[in-house]
């Protein structure tokens, strides 16, 4: 026993690494478990024992790829520069969904490439469902717990889960303890988002460093589910925790997600009391995720194009009467003239023309460049300056562009076209899918086929300076200032008093007077915020408009936009861009700030 118990701990200290020359990387963190959804991240220590040159590095997973057939994730790297002596950590993350099988991450110092390769387990199989798979019912949410999470805690769950299933309710979920710290946890929001839940101690709260407690704070303002032990917890944000009547818990609400918290450390006795709330809040992380839309369905939902479809007709049209030019007219002509032997060049001629034909109709009716469309909803917290938004965006284009798509570092990017079995589909394709995080998010290669509508469902979390300055004037009215940088078509706001005020139209800058305005009724089984997260995002501006009003509490607002400033652009070349997005938000405590 002793000797197993020692095996375990040298082999876990011991990270896979290689040395490339002066160059040494080694592998920090990986994800463990199989995810449906959001992102994988990989964590590598590149260190630089040169002591004049500096070097640049890039990192590369996997280094080789290998598919069955259908879209599979062929690499995703990064470039960073380390400076003599230094060290750098360097993360990158990929979408879940996608395919993926490789034989560990590759490195290139200064334009070389090495053979060897350093082991990453993830790499060794498939990844989370395949392309266009539906998730049922029975199927795990996964939750991650920290090192100092009792570690009875999977037993609880799965005892709590068997307690609440023998009550009709059906929850499942799968946890995993973390290899690191939770102080070594990652910066970087986006490597939380494959887990429904994450589940800490008071004591890791407080020992984390304050960006990892920003990046949890921003996954579970983006739909994530954190479960907290321990009194009186550093919570990520300045969030307002309200006992739950139904177990001994308490449960706060910030932006789209859920924070579960209980004072209880030992949950032998009736797990499913505590964790009840908490599987429920995991599976509802999960809900959004539990299917892919083929691609004639996601225009559908969310249309790009009107019509996507081949012009049958006039190609047939434009066929028919090619084929009558360049045969039996073509060759009367000829004979007319006695010159038959000129075949030899007007039929390559008449062919050419042909051809411009089409390209310059495809150009009139579609440009050259393809169209975008965006839409969102925005959770704007003045408090914290966190903005977490929820969207879609859609791109089509009828030549395939050179410059992929581009997001920004802090946008998930889902993609949402899957397996169409009764027409053309991307994953028929085969596309090699590569991803470049050296600068920016950069979807450089095999994301967008021409004539086929690409659909990505969006979640967005960063600092945000913009807001509104609600104050009175000297007559008494209220006064709303617009500093949201985009044209407000409508603006709703509910003071502290429980008062609704609204105003049609307020432009980029200006000042207008609200107006009073009758209370919405909440809609019975409301849910908030949490609601609009579980729901279809691809209906998001609509849904929002008309249920919006109603869910505003003291010293919020709604705001509606022609355009969409809290998402990115993911195709700035696009001929046609249409654009919309709502903004909620939460004004700053103690007073508007102006």
């Amino acid at each position: 026993m002793p000797v197993a118990i020692l095996a375990l701990l040298f082999t876990s200290s011991f990270a896979p690494a290689a040395t490339y020359g002066d160059v040494e990387v080694t592998l920090k963190s990986e994800p463990h478990g199989s995810a449906f959804h959001g992102y994988a991240e990989i964590e590598f220590l590149v260190v630089n024992r040169s002591a004049q040159a500096s070097r640049e590095v890039r990192v590369t997973y996997p280094k080789a790829s290998y598919s069955y057939g259908g879209d599979h994730l062929r690499a995703v790297s990064r470039t960073v520069t380390v400076e003599a002596g230094k060290r750098v950590r360097v993360s990158i993350a990929y979408p879940e969904r996608l395919d993926l099988r490789g034989n560990g991450a590759g490195v290139t110092i200064d334009g070389r490439e090495y053979e060897d390769v350093i082991p990453v387990g993830s790499g060794s199989g498939r990844r989370g469902y395949p392309s266009g798979s539906y998730r049922g019912s029975g199927s795990q949410a996964i939750a991650l717990f920290s090192k100092s999470v009792d570690t009875r805690f999977p037993d609880w769950v799965n005892r709590a889960q068997m307690e609440l299933q023998a009550e009709g309710k059906s929850f499942s979920a799968n946890v995993f303890r973390a290899d690191q710290d939770a102080a070594q946890w990652s910066t970087n929001w986006l490597g939380y988002t494959r887990y429904d839940g994450v589940v800490v101690t008071d004591a890791d709260l407080r020992a984390m460093p304050a960006e990892v407690r920003n990046a949890l704070g921003q996954y579970v303002e983006c739909g994530g589910s954190l479960f907290v032990f321990g009194r009186d917890p550093l919570l990520p944000g300045t969030w307002k925790l309200t006992p739950d009547p139904r177990s001994s818990v308490s449960v706060a609400t910030p932006g789209f997600g859920q924070c579960v918290v209980t004072n209880q450390t030992d949950l032998s006795r009736s797990p499913e009391i505590v964790l009840g709330p908490a599987l429920e809040s995991w599976n509802g992380t999960a809900t959004p995720w539990q299917r892919v839309r083929a691609p004639s369905e996601a225009n559908r939902a969310f249309p790009v194009v009107e019509d996507v479809g081949i012009p049958v007709k006039g190609l047939l049209v434009l066929m028919l009467v090619f084929v009558i030019v360049i045969g039996p007219v073509n060759l009367l002509v000829l004979a007319r003239k006695k010159r038959k032997l000129w075949l030899f060049w007007t039929v390559p001629v008449i062919s050419f023309f042909t051809c411009l034909t089409v390209l310059g109709y495809m150009a009139l009716t579609e440009g050259w460049q393809g169209r975008s469309r965006v839409e969102g909803f925005t959770v704007l917290d003045e408090n914290s300056r966190r903005a977490s938004t929820l969207g879609w965006t859609g791109f089509y284009t009828p030549l395939l562009p050179s410059g992929g798509l581009h997001f920004s570092p802090e946008t998930e990017v889902s993609y949402q076209n899957g397996e169409d079995r009764y027409s053309y589909s991307r994953r028929g394709s085969g596309s090699a899918l590569t991803i470049d995080w050296t600068r920016e998010q950069h979807f450089a290669s095999g994301w967008l086929t021409p004539r086929v509508p690409a659909h990505f469902a969006l979640r967005k979390s960063e600092l945000r300076r913009e807001r509104m300055t609600i104050s009175k004037g000297a007559d008494g009215s209220v006064e709303a200032v617009n500093g949201l940088g985009a044209d407000l078509s409508e603006f709703w706001y509910l003071d502290e008093g429980g008062n609704m005020f609204r105003a049609d139209a307020i432009p980029a800058g200006a000042r207008v007077t609200l107006q009073p305005a009758k209370r919405p009724t909440v809609a019975a089984g409301a849910k908030g915020l949490r609601g609009v997260y579980t729901g279809d995002w691809a209906t998001l501006p609509d849904r929002v408009k008309s249920e919006g009003p109603a869910m505003l509490a003291p010293r919020t607002y709604l705001g509606m936009m022609e355009s969409a400033p809290f998402l990115d652009d993911g195709m700035p070349g696009a001929s046609v861009r249409k654009t919309r997005s709502l903004v909620y938000g939460i004004l700053k405590e103690g007073g508007d700030g102006s």
